[in-house]
């Protein structure tokens, strides 16, 4: 049976979009909820932004990508309810990792501060400066900063359960191609008895 496996630019997608997510989380959380000197709080914030940004360019890039090519078929034995809740579940992520930058970025934009790309060029404003507006943009852009929370860490749990319990491949499937073909190797090489 041929093994479930990601293309390598859905690869290379997927793990770059996992560690700018996490990275823009972080920082927006330390420097939302901390109490930093100004200057380091004005830098993380920045930092923030210009992480966020870069998730942006790298959905364009992801979504046509994963329209095109698809997913690797699931595996017959997992349940009908598993499969549905997998769709669901990836369909909201998407949602919120389109929704929470642009909610940042309309937010910023409300607020009358640029938002800068990978510190090289800066977003345009998506809206004229509307400082009236910033409470319920803020308040949109928590609410999906805590949604996508949720839904990653939902995510990475069902990977591992589908790894560790379910004993399915989608897991290895994701790996670069290095490391799903040493886990196949010593897959095998157990499965092997011992003459």
């Amino acid at each position: 049976m041929k093994k479930r496996q990601y293309t390598s630019l859905a690869k290379v997608l997927h793990w770059a979009m996992a560690v700018l997510i996490v990275t823009a989380w972080a920082t927006g959380y330390y420097s939302s909820t901390l109490s930093l000197p100004q200057k380091i709080q004005v830098d993380s914030i920045m930092l923030h932004k210009s992480i966020a940004a870069v998730t942006l360019f790298l959905l364009a890039a992801r979504i046509p990508w994963r329209l095109i090519h698809g997913a690797p078929p699931m595996s017959r034995d997992v349940p009908r309810f598993e499969r549905a809740a997998a769709g669901v579940g990836h369909l909201l992520l998407y949602i919120c990792m389109f929704s929470l930058p642009v909610s940042g970025w309309l937010w910023s934009s409300a607020a009358g501060y640029k938002i800068p790309v990978a510190g090289l060029f800066y977003l345009p404003p998506l809206m004229a400066k509307a400082p009236e507006l910033t409470p319920i943009l803020k308040l949109i852009h928590m609410t999906f900063a805590y949604t996508t929370a949720v839904l990653v860490c939902g995510h990475v749990l069902m990977a591992m359960k589908n790894h560790f319990i379910d004993r399915s491949d989608s897991l290895i499937s994701m790996l670069p191609r290095m490391m799903s073909k040493r886990h196949e190797n010593e897959t095998e090489r157990r499965s092997i008895p011992n003459q």
